[in-house]
């Protein structure tokens, strides 16, 4: 049931004598009256008989209305702003659904750069631990070295200065080594 009121009083049921009946003109269940059904037909611009009168007369007034100039014209203009108006609704949803898809696009290069970073960061990582194992190598390698020299009985200055030239070291490095 289909019922009128006023918004800021819900309840409040307006009774004004008048009945409004609600057509679903796209439906094709074909559940009214057959009369009704054509008409219906009609306006959805399907396929009818003309064996009803209504329907007869219908076609009539519309073949009129084609022939008259100042309603085609209204038509047709009509038809061009409707024409327009879908165009530009298409228009407006084709432009919201590359919206859609470049935020798709988006959060996917988002993602893929969040994977490029984490994959850097461990390869960062990585090379951070073998500079460091490498260091660890290259100290052992000098104190090995030193130790070596110092029970050949070299003398400290030439161990230094081989030292020093050998592994690229500052004096302040090479003071370091000779004093532990």
């Amino acid at each position: 049931m289909l019922h009128k009121h006023i918004d800021e009083i819900p309840e409040q049921i307006i009774e004004d004598g008048q009945t409004d009946i609600l057509f679903n003109v796209p439906s094709l269940r074909h559940d009214v009256d057959p009369k009704m059904q054509a008409f219906l037909d009609m306006i959805a611009q399907r396929k009818v008989e003309a064996t009803d009168p209504l329907v007869v007369k219908l076609k009539e007034r519309i073949a009129v209305v084609k022939r008259n100039r100042k309603w085609r014209s209204e038509y047709m203009r009509r038809s061009v702003y409707e024409m327009d108006q879908e165009m530009r609704e298409k228009k407006i949803r084709e432009g919201e659904r590359k919206i859609r898809d470049g935020k798709l696009e988006l959060l996917e290069g988002k993602r893929e750069i969040k994977e490029g970073q984490d994959r850097l960061k461990e390869k960062e990582q990585l090379i951070q631990e073998r500079e460091q194992k490498l260091h660890e190598n290259q100290q052992t390698i000098i104190k090995t070295s030193i130790v070596a020299m110092k029970a050949l009985n070299i003398d400290e200055t030439t161990i230094r200065k081989e030292i020093k030239e050998k592994f690229n070291l500052s004096d302040k490095e090479i003071k370091d080594y000779f004093a532990e």
